[in-house]
C-alpha cells in the first residue's frame, strides 16, 4: 500500500516539474521575442525600400561645365521617367573638401547639366536618385576635368595671325591655310576698327574670312579688335560641347603715303596719266580706265579716293597689242595705239579669260568705296558678268548696251589698222600714201605722205571735193597707185580683236578716182573698167598669216559693188555700204573677223602694164564702221 501510494507521489512530482519547466521555457520564450525589435523600433516602423539608381554614368566636357548621361537609353524628358519610388536627383561633388557642393534636382534626369566648374581640375562626381522620405540610392560615380580660362588662354595663342597685304590707307587680313587647327575648328569671326574719319566699322566673317579696310590713317598706328568664334577639339579628337568666342587683337603699323607701290598695270596706269606710284600721288584721282584686255585689279588696292571705273577702255592711248606684217620685203605694223568702239575681243565669250585680283575689287564694291562701273556685256567673258551680275542688280554697274549713248551711230576707222596689201601677194602691189600725220610709222616704208589740198595726178593737179567728205579736213585719205594688176591693201585688227558686226553691221566708205576716165575704161579689152569698183573682202586673217587666228580663215564674200560712172570720175565721192550683218561673230561663231581687205578691181584678168605716166590713182576715205546703213 505504501509502495504504491510512494509511486502515485513520485509520478505527481514529475509532473509538477513538467509543468514549472513549460511555464519558464514559456516565460524566457515570451521575455525573448518580445525585446528582438526593441533597437530597431527606434529608428523604424516600417520596411524601408531603397530609390532605384541610374543605369550608366559618362561625361562630355563643355567650357566650365560638364554634361553627365545617366540612362542607357538616352535623353529623354523627366515625365517619362519611372524608377520607383524615385523623385529626385542628386550631384554630390567636393565631397570630402570643407566646402562640399550638393545639387538638387526636383525630378529624376536622363543627364545632368553641372555649371561653375571654374578650376582647371580633377572634379568626382556622385549621381543618386533620392526618393520622398530623402533616401539616396546607390550612387553612379565619375571624375572628369572640365574646360576653363587656363585652357581658353591656352587656344588664344593658337589661333593664326592674318597673313596682311597693306598699303598707307588701306589693309587685307587672309588667312590662306584657313583657321581650323588640331586644336580648333572655326566658326567665324567678328572685327571692329576706327577709320581715319573717326567712324567705328566692324563686320563679320564666316567661311573662308577675307576682310578689307579702307579710310586707314596712313602711318599710324591700327589695332582691330579680332573675335573669334571657335569649336575647340580635345584629346583623343573629341569636340568641345561649347563654341568659344575668343578676343585677341591685331596690331598693324601703316606704311607713310610716300611709300612707294609697284604697279602691275603699268601700261594701264600710265595711260590713265599717272607717273608717281605713291598712295601720295594718287589720293586724289577718283576714276580710272582699265581696257578690256587687262590682266588684274591689284593696282586699285593703292587708290584710297577711286570710286568710278571705266572697263571699257575708251580713250587711253597705247593699251591696244600690236601685230607685225613682214613678207615679200614689205613690213607693216597695226594696233598699238586706242580702243575704238567697234572692237571686241576675238575669242568667244565663252573662252575668255576674264582679270585677276577680283577679290580687291569684290572688297572695295562691298565696301561702298566704288559706286560706279561701266562695263560692255561679254567683252571680259561670262565668268565675269557672272561676277558683277549683283553688283548690276543693285545699280553700280552700267551695262553699255548698243543702244547706250556711249556708242556712237559710226565710228572712223584710225590709222593705226592700216596695212599693205603687198605682205599678202606682190600681185597686191599699190603705192600708197596718207593724208594725215598718223603714216607712215617711224622706221616703216609701206605707205608715204601726199597733200589732199595740193595733189598732182599725171602731171595735172587734182581738187578732191574735200566738202563732200565726213572728215572734210582731208585728214583721213589714203591714196593708191596701182602698181600690180590685182591692187589691195587692208585693215586689220591685232589677233586679239574683231569687229563688233553685231554692233557695227555696215562697213562704209568713199571712194575718189583721180585719174582720167580713160585709164579706167576697158579699153582694146583690157578690162581696166573694173577699177572703178572696190571689192571688200572681210575674213579672220590672211591667207599667208594663219598664226593671226585661232578660228580659221573664214573668208566671205561680201559680193560685188557698183562701177563709178563717167560724171563721177574726178568729180565724185561714191559712197559704199557693206552690210555685214550675216556675218556678226556670234557667241559661238567661227567668224571673228579681224580683216577687211580693200581690193580695187575684183581681180577680173585686167590686162595690165604699169605707166608712171598714165598712172591710174583711186582715193578711199571717210572709212567707219557703222550702225545704219544712213550713218
Amino acid at each position: 500500500m505504501m509502495k504504491i501510494f510512494l509511486n502515485k507521489q513520485n509520478t505527481l512530482v514529475r509532473l509538477v516539474g513538467v509543468f514549472i519547466g513549460i511555464f519558464l521555457i514559456s516565460l524566457i520564450y515570451s521575455s525573448c521575442v518580445n525585446g528582438i525589435y526593441d533597437n530597431i523600433k527606434e529608428f523604424s516602423t516600417e520596411e524601408i525600400v531603397y530609390p532605384a539608381a541610374f543605369d550608366t554614368c559618362f561625361g562630355t566636357i563643355g567650357y566650365e561645365r560638364v554634361e553627365i548621361d545617366l540612362r542607357k537609353d538616352g535623353r529623354i524628358p523627366a515625365s517619362k521617367i519611372t524608377m520607383g519610388k524615385a523623385k529626385k536627383t542628386v550631384v554630390v561633388y567636393d565631397e570630402n573638401t570643407p566646402d562640399p557642393k550638393v545639387i538638387e534636382i526636383d525630378s529624376v534626369c536622363s543627364y545632368v547639366n553641372i555649371t561653375g566648374l571654374t578650376e582647371p581640375r580633377l572634379y568626382r562626381f556622385n549621381i543618386y536618385t533620392e526618393d520622398e522620405y530623402g533616401d539616396r540610392s546607390i550612387p553612379q560615380e565619375i571624375s572628369l576635368i572640365p574646360y576653363t580660362s587656363y585652357d581658353r588662354d591656352v587656344l588664344k595663342l593658337g589661333i593664326l595671325d592674318p597673313t596682311v597685304s597693306v598699303a598707307p590707307n588701306a589693309l587685307i587680313m587672309e588667312w590662306p591655310t584657313g583657321l581650323n587647327t588640331i586644336m580648333m575648328e572655326y566658326h567665324g569671326l567678328q572685327y571692329q576698327y576706327e577709320d581715319q574719319s573717326g567712324e567705328s566699322q566692324h563686320g563679320i566673317r564666316s567661311k573662308e574670312p577675307r576682310i578689307y579696310c579702307g579710310n586707314l590713317p596712313a602711318g599710324q598706328e591700327m589695332t582691330f579688335n579680332m573675335k573669334y568664334k571657335v569649336l575647340p577639339i580635345l584629346d583623343g579628337g573629341s569636340k568641345l560641347l561649347d563654341t568659344l568666342e575668343i578676343e585677341k587683337p591685331y596690331i598693324v603699323q601703316m606704311p607713310t603715303p610716300e611709300q612707294q607701290f609697284i604697279p602691275q598695270e603699268l601700261k594701264i596706269l600710265l595711260a590713265n596719266g599717272i607717273n608717281t606710284f605713291t598712295t601720295e600721288a594718287v589720293k586724289d584721282i577718283t576714276e580710272l580706265t582699265y581696257p578690256m584686255n587687262m590682266t588684274t585689279f591689284a593696282d586699285l588696292f593703292f587708290f584710297p579716293g577711286v570710286s568710278y571705273l571705266n572697263l571699257t577702255g575708251k580713250g587711253l592711248p597705247g593699251t591696244l597689242e600690236s601685230l607685225t606684217y613682214a613678207r615679200n620685203n614689205e613690213y607693216s605694223i597695226v594696233g598699238g595705239g586706242a580702243w575704238q568702239e567697234f572692237m571686241m575681243p576675238v575669242d568667244q565669250p565663252s573662252k575668255i579669260k576674264g582679270p585677276e585680283s577680283l577679290q580687291t575689287l569684290k572688297d572695295m564694291l562691298d565696301a561702298g568705296q566704288i559706286t560706279h562701273i561701266k562695263y560692255i556685256p561679254k567683252s571680259m567673258g561670262l565668268d565675269f558678268d557672272r561676277f558683277l551680275e549683283p553688283y548690276v542688280q543693285s545699280g553700280v554697274v552700267e551695262l553699255l548696251t548698243n543702244d547706250n549713248p556711249f556708242f556712237p551711230d559710226h565710228v572712223f576707222v584710225d590709222p593705226q589698222f592700216f596695212a599693205n596689201g603687198t605682205v599678202q601677194d606682190n600681185n597686191w602691189k599699190m603705192k600708197l600714201a596718207y593724208s594725215g600725220d598718223f603714216l607712215p610709222r617711224g622706221g616703216l616704208a609701206d605707205i608715204g605722205k601726199f597733200n589732199p589740198q595740193s595733189d598732182i595726178v599725171n602731171g595735172q593737179a587734182v581738187d578732191l571735193h574735200l566738202e563732200q567728205l565726213i572728215q572734210s579736213d582731208g585728214e583721213n585719205i589714203y591714196r593708191g597707185i596701182v602698181e600690180n594688176y590685182r591692187p589691195s591693201f587692208f585693215f586689220a585688227l591685232p589677233r586679239q580683236w574683231r569687229f563688233d558686226n553685231a554692233r557695227y553691221p555696215y562697213l562704209k566708205f568713199k571712194m575718189f578716182i583721180g585719174c582720167d576716165k580713160s585709164l579706167v575704161s576697158n579699153v582694146g579689152g583690157n578690162k581696166r573698167n573694173v577699177y572703178r569698183a572696190p571689192w571688200i573682202r572681210p575674213m579672220n586673217r590672211l591667207w599667208s598669216f594663219s598664226q593671226n587666228s585661232d578660228y580659221g580663215q573664214e573668208n566671205w564674200d561680201s559680193g560685188r559693188n557698183e562701177s563709178m560712172t563717167d560724171d563721177e570720175i574726178q568729180n565724185s565721192w561714191h559712197e559704199y555700204t557693206i552690210n555685214m550683218s550675216n556675218n556678226d561673230g556670234g557667241d559661238n561663231s567661227n567668224r571673228r573677223n579681224r580683216v577687211y581687205v580693200v581690193n580695187i578691181g575684183h581681180e577680173d584678168g585686167v590686162t595690165w602694164t604699169y605707166d608712171a605716166n598714165n598712172q591710174v590713182v583711186i582715193y578711199i576715205a571717210d572709212v567707219r564702221l557703222c550702225k545704219t546703213p544712213n550713218d
